[in-house]
Formats: C-alpha cells, structure tokens, sequence
C-alpha cells in the first residue's frame, strides 16, 4: 500500500492543506490505521511503499522522511513482517527524479522495516555496492528484471545478477523482485519476465545448494 507521503502527490493543495506536507500528516493516521486493520485481519506481511520519498530525497529534507515513515508504520512494527519499496518514478515508463540511491543514505537506513526494495536492472545495477549497507540493517530486495524495457531478461540474465548481488550481500539476507509494478508493462511480457526471473533464481539457489 502507497504511504501518506507518496498519497499526497496524488492530491491539490488548499486552504486547509496548504502544502504536500500538510497533506501527508492529515493522511498519515489514516495509513496508520489501515496497517492496524491490515494486521487484525491476519496479514503476515505488508509494503508500505514510498517511491515519491526516493524520487525526491535529492532535493528533500531525508530525515523528515524518516520520520513520516517511522510513524505511519509505528503500531505494527514487531506484528507484521514490514516492508518497504523504493524507486525513481515510473510515469509512463520515464523515471521523475535523479536515479540516485546515494542521496537517501545513510538516513533511510533509520526506516523501521524488515526489507527494503531498491530499483537496481534499469539502472544497470550501478551502485549495487550499496545493498550491503541494507543488509547490515534488514533484507535487502534488489530489483533485478527491467519493466520499463520489452527485453526478455532469460533465465541465465536473471542467474548473473543474482550471483553480482551475492558479492555484495549474504543470501539470507536478499530477496529477488522486478524493479517495480508490472502496471504499464504488457500482460505477455509481465508473464514471461516473471516466469524467467523463479527460474533464473533457482538457478542460483541449485549452485549454493539451497531448497526451493
């Protein structure tokens, strides 16, 4: 489910609300409470997404963003595995903001969640070095099929960047996801991306010997 601060971008400012900041803390309780009957109801696990905090944590105050997230996932820390994803923008296939995940560091590494997903493959996995620093907090998610590109990643592409993350991140401690929602990308390429990407995956997890 999107946080209250990426929710605010899809709202006008007002009298009321003068700004997106005013925006996000009138919206925040109510994310706040939605995760509560989320976790009343038995969810095991839950994305509190927050891409517009990575599109814009270049020009941003980074720690109020901490901040905002650490409240709006507050009551359910320790109830329900929590997780978070974050990535440059995909409106019409474009990205919004600057592809940067060294901007957000170190302070996003203070969000209080179980994993954090970073888009990785369209970016051609520059600064994966950075999903170590990830690791040593939670589980890092790497984005690692391209759904801004109709290029079929094959099973042996998905195995490659499986091992590249395995350089820089115990396998305990990664988990594999396209690098965003498959919303804009074509039925028949979603399908097979995500077909390529298990077994590319269990490719890997063939080598080192781990159950499927």
């Amino acid at each position: 489910m999107p946080g209250p601060y990426t929710l605010s971008g899809r709202l006008l400012v007002n009298k009321q609300y003068p700004d997106r900041w005013a925006l996000t803390e009138a919206l925040l309780p109510i994310v706040r409470k939605e995760l509560e009957d989320l976790v009343a109801a038995g969810c095991a696990e839950i994305s509190v997404d927050e891409p517009s905090m990575s599109c814009y944590a270049y020009r941003e105050d980074t720690r109020r963003f901490v901040d905002i997230f650490n409240r709006t996932v507050e009551p359910v820390i320790g109830r329900t595995r929590v997780c978070t994803h974050l990535c440059f923008g995909n409106y019409r296939a474009r990205a919004v903001g600057p592809r940067r995940v060294a901007p957000m560091f170190p302070a996003f590494l203070d969000f209080k969640c179980d994993e954090m997903h970073v888009e990785m493959a369209s970016r051609e996995f520059a600064e994966i070095e950075l999903i170590a620093q990830i690791a040593a907090r939670m589980d890092a998610a790497v984005g690692i099929v391209d759904v801004k590109s109709y290029y079929i990643e094959t099973p042996r592409d998905i195995a490659d960047r499986v091992r590249l993350c395995l350089k820089h991140a115990p396998p305990e401690r990664l988990v594999f996801a396209p690098d965003c929602g498959l919303s804009q990308t074509a039925r028949w390429a979603a399908r097979q991306k995500l077909a390529n990407m298990v077994e590319g995956v269990k490719l890997v997890r063939k080598e080192l010997g781990i159950g499927a």
